[in-house]
Formats: C-alpha cells, sequence, structure tokens
C-alpha cells in the first residue's frame, strides 16, 4: 500500500476513536478524493469487487469497484458508512424504511470527490450506470463483515439476511 492509503487509514483509526468521528473521515475522505488520479496510483491490482485497507472492531476501510451497468440490491450496514468516489459514478439509490419493506426515496448520484454519509438504519443499493468500472473508499464505523445485516430482494420486496452469496446473486444490469 502506498503513502496515501496508508495514510488514509492511519487518519479513519484515529477518527474512529475521536468525539466526531463522521467529521474525522470525511476529513480524510476528503483528502484523497482532492486528487483522485493520484490516489488511483496507488492502488494495487486486486480481483473482484473489495479490497481490504483495513478491518477491526472499530473501523473497517474498503476500496470498492462496482462493475460497469450494474445495480446492486438495497441493503443496510447496520454501522455508520461514509463513501467517497475516486473514478467513475454512482447511483446512490436511498430507501425509507416502512417495516420490513423499504419503499425508494431519493437518488443521489455521486462521481470523483463525492462523499455520502449513510446512517446505520440506512438503506441504499448502488448502481454504475457507466461503460467502465467505478472505485470508491467505502470507511465503516466498526467491522463491516462481522456483523448481522439486511439485503432486499428487489423483485419480491421480502427482507433477507444480508450475505456476500445473497448480495452478489442480486446484482442486475442497470436500467
Amino acid at each position: 500500500m502506498g503513502e496515501i492509503l496508508n495514510r488514509l487509514v492511519e487518519d479513519c483509526r484515529r477518527a474512529a476513536g475521536s468525539t466526531d468521528p463522521v467529521a474525522g473521515v470525511q476529513a480524510a475522505l476528503s483528502l484523497v478524493t482532492a486528487d483522485p488520479d493520484t490516489t488511483i496510483a496507488e492502488i494495487p491490482d486486486f480481483e473482484g469487487e473489495d479490497y481490504v485497507l483495513h478491518r477491526a472492531d472499530d473501523l473497517s476501510v474498503f476500496l470498492v469497484r462496482q462493475a460497469p451497468n450494474t445495480a446492486g440490491p438495497p441493503h443496510d450496514h447496520g454501522m455508520t458508512a461514509v463513501i467517497a468516489m475516486l473514478e467513475g459514478v454512482e447511483i446512490h439509490r436511498r430507501y425509507r424504511r416502512e417495516g420490513q419493506r423499504i419503499t425508494l426515496d431519493r437518488e443521489q448520484t455521486a462521481g470523483p470527490g463525492g462523499i455520502l454519509v449513510l446512517a446505520p438504519r440506512d438503506v441504499h443499493a448502488i448502481a454504475n450506470p457507466d461503460p467502465t468500472p467505478s472505485i470508491g473508499v467505502h470507511v465503516y464505523l466498526g467491522d463491516i463483515v462481522g456483523i448481522e445485516r439486511t439485503l432486499w430482494d428487489t423483485a419480491s420486496g421480502e427482507a433477507l439476511p444480508f450475505t456476500l452469496e445473497s448480495y452478489e446473486s442480486r446484482v442486475r444490469a442497470y436500467r
């Protein structure tokens, strides 16, 4: 990992232990999104969609690559998440919870430099409408892998336990 990504992880670790972790993480992410090309040059080659930069009980930092022309299912994180875009465009569809069901509330488009904050119970779905992959940094204020989460089947509206397999099986072509 290069100097910029190492500093990002260290800044996020400090922020996670601070009195205002969201503001601290946003500040750390604004440094890496200020010059996305330089940050992208440090990203190691990786297979798949996720690359773990840091994972601990109080903080997870991932590089996330969204495949071109795809849309993932709605899901929650069960913890605060701060997402910063480095390359490409993502549409974040935000949903309102209505009991066990969800309803589309709004869409936010994020391109390079864009930073979004999601509260623990927020539900969103990520879509990449472009013919090239998008790359973002996802910072979670907790261990995102070690928590119970929920995703929603868009066809049935059913809430289901989140697993990587159930998520990936519901990724569809963007429309």
